[in-house]
């Protein structure tokens, strides 16, 4: 997986993620919502000189220029905007890397990218191969993960984890002081899936995944085991898109029928964005999408995403 994903021949390396597969970095109500959620961040840290933001698995980069557009041009003057992608792409007023930096205070964003960070199958405490055939015992740690937070019967496929969980604990560990948000789409540990849920994307179709490079391949991510292996001293939410872009403003209403009359343009406008906010939105589909904030050093009163449920 990780070869086919990252490898020189990788698909990541080699495509465009957009022409794929659709996701809601794609779109401009989301980076909206992420727009007004790095506004929370920056006042409950008290406004910092320099505000990093910074996409890990950044694609092209289309939802940290979304993010650029839509913030208040206070707050866009004093951004530090970084992507980090398997290849850096240019510079148009964003720093491309590699590798992650460090010491950072602002928001952090992993959207999509931790269920493209390559994992194990297991099943009854053997390793399986690309054609589900056992291929090696599990070793200690991979089988504590597995006793932890996926409990299975000697004939359940366990996706591990773990390397996730190492992830998404160095990308959060980078920032000194601010917000790291993961938005994915996973499951918990009383609901794990019955089957395995790796797959692949090519063309817009989901596709058996192929490790070849000519596809994508993506597998649920654990959100639980993920929430519990961000950095120590630091808070943490974990609730669905849904309820978080809601609390980011960004809701779906039909406009008035009157407006048609009026203005038949900005009438099509207005159905065609309730339309893909509905999509964003949507109890089954990305609407369901998990997204774990964790933060450290500031005030999380001032960020209504943060606030408990009521």
């Amino acid at each position: 997986m990780r070869t086919a994903l990252y490898g020189p021949d990788g698909f990541f390396v080699r495509e465009r993620p957009a022409d794929h597969f659709r996701t809601s970095a794609q779109s401009p109500h989301f980076a909206r919502a992420i727009a007004a959620l790095a506004a929370d961040v920056d006042r409950a840290l008290g406004h910092p000189s320099v505000f990093d933001l910074v996409d890990v698995g950044a694609g092209r980069g289309e939802l940290l220029y979304g993010v650029l557009a839509a913030l208040p041009p206070p707050l866009r003057r004093r951004v530090r905007p970084v992507a980090v992608e398997v290849s850096a792409r240019g510079d148009d007023g964003v720093t491309w890397r590699t590798e992650l930096p460090r010491g950072l205070t602002g928001l952090l964003l992993a959207t999509e990218w931790l269920d493209n960070v390559p994992l194990d199958l297991t099943r009854d405490g053997s390793y399986l191969d690309t054609e589900l055939m056992p291929c090696g015992p599990v070793d200690a740690a991979d089988a504590a993960w597995i006793e932890r937070w996926w409990p299975a019967g000697p004939a359940d496929i366990v996706e591990v984890g773990r390397s996730r969980d190492e992830a998404w604990a160095d990308a959060a560990g980078a920032l000194d002081a601010g917000l790291a948000l993961a938005v994915d789409y996973g499951h918990l540990r009383d609901r794990r899936p019955a089957l395995p849920t790796a797959t692949g994307f090519r063309d817009g179709r989901e596709v058996p995944p192929a490790f070849d490079g000519s596809t994508d391949i993506t597998c649920h991510v654990a959100m639980d085991s993920i929430a519990a292996a961000g950095p120590d001293q630091a808070g943490g939410r974990l609730l669905d898109q849904r309820t978080a872009l809601h609390r980011l403003g960004v809701t779906a209403g039909r406009p008035p029928l009157a407006l048609a009359s009026t203005d038949p343009l900005g009438y099509v406008r207005a159905l065609a964005e309730a339309s893909e906010i509905a999509e964003l939105t949507a109890a089954g589909g990305l609407g369901a999408h998990w997204w774990l904030a964790q933060w450290s050093g500031l005030d999380h009163r001032e960020v209504p995403l943060l606030h408990p449920h009521t």
